[in-house]
């Protein structure tokens, strides 16, 4: 998300407002915004590699601190507050109130209106509550996709007309290389339980089994869950099916992991939000195989082109998705990608989208 921050940031000030832009220093250092319209105040980053729990929260507390303090800097010069990564509950719902009460709109983006992992979160009703405080606190919710709206809706009593649907912005690379035709798909980003992994573990092997010559690269982040390690042992235990490049992803390697792959596979369930994953596909020339689920599937009259996985979500649709994919001529997907790849990259371009934002 620190993507999404820095290049809304860039969006705005391309189109001519002045922004403050409060954040920790951007990782690789040339994704940080340049525009001169942009005013940047860089926050401590909370220290990820910490030797110790200790250290970890103590970068974390001093990271929340001076956010505070930028913030409250601004008040007098700001009208509008944008928070797209707010702090926990406690800290966010006071800062939003107290701003309100100085006469300031608060825009909060709403990435995920239910964590991805809030259905495995122990106190589940004090989480809910602690939402519903937040999303009540500001004055503008921002929320990528119509199905999150309707989520905000349902489940938390918003307000319709406190609700607005931008959608996510393209995160286009330089390099851009053709559907190489390998059978090599892509499961990108941090593996999570709501991804259906282990499922779209088993149906490469069920692919594989009929004879069709697929494997699967998988790269992203992982935690020390019995999920996660599960996953991981399907992945090592199988070399001939499966790319292992699990773990911290660099900027700059993405663009080659896509070089190597025909498509973006997301079989997804229980998601309402937009997906950065399925934007990065459609706007670097790849289809999707997807459950199409929540926001994936508002980008389909946009270019987004791909595969549906029929429900239920079980190794056996999506492995004879896989098998649909590979059914049609690869020219023909290549056609259908560069075609999504020009509507998408229009769509979602940053400035555009930014003018939504500015009319809020």
């Amino acid at each position: 998300m620190g993507w999404f921050a820095a290049a809304l940031v860039d969006g705005l000030a391309a189109s001519g407002v002045s922004v403050v832009y409060v954040a920790p220093p951007m990782s690789p250092a040339y994704r940080e915004p340049t525009n001169p319209n942009i005013i940047r105040i860089a926050v401590p980053p909370e220290w990820h590699g910490s030797p110790s729990r200790i250290h970890f929260t103590l970068s974390k507390l001093k990271r929340m601190a001076w956010t505070l303090i930028a913030i409250a800097r601004q008040i007098p010069n700001s009208e509008k507050f944008l928070f797209t990564i707010p702090e926990i509950e406690i800290i966010t719902v006071p800062t939003f109130l107290l701003l309100r009460l100085w006469g300031k709109k608060v825009i909060l983006i709403v990435h995920d209106p239910l964590p991805h992992d809030f259905a495995l979160l122990k106190r589940k009703q004090l989480a809910r509550f602690l939402s519903r405080l937040q999303y009540h606190a500001a004055s503008v919710l921002v929320t990528l996709s119509e199905a999150g709206r309707q989520k905000l809706m349902s489940e938390f009593q918003i307000s319709a007309s406190k609700i607005h649907v931008i959608p996510h912005g393209a995160f286009g690379f330089a390099h851009q290389s053709r559907i190489p035709g390998e059978h090599v798909l892509l499961a990108f980003g941090s593996i999570r339980q709501n991804k259906n992994v282990l499922e779209v573990l088993e149906a490469v092997k069920l692919a594989r089994a009929t004879g069709l010559d697929v494997k699967l690269l998988v790269a992203g982040a992982y935690d020390p869950s019995p999920y996660c390690s599960a996953c991981e042992a399907v992945i090592t235990g199988d070399p001939s099916a499966f790319i292992n490049k699990t773990g911290s992803v660099l900027d700059e390697e993405i663009p080659h992991l896509i070089e190597r792959t025909d498509a973006f596979i997301l079989a997804y369930s229980e998601f309402d939000s937009q997906s950065g994953v399925a934007v990065m596909a459609g706007v670097n020339g790849r289809p999707v195989i997807s459950s199409f689920m929540g926001g994936i599937a508002e980008l389909k009259p946009f270019g987004l082109t791909g595969v549906e996985i029929e429900q239920p979500i079980t190794p056996f649709t999506i492995a004879s998705a896989i098998q649909e994919f590979y059914k049609t001529p690869l020219d023909q997907w290549r056609v259908a990608a560069e075609t999504g790849r020009s509507k998408l990259s229009y769509y979602l371009d940053w400035a555009r989208l930014a003018r939504f934002y500015l009319d809020l």
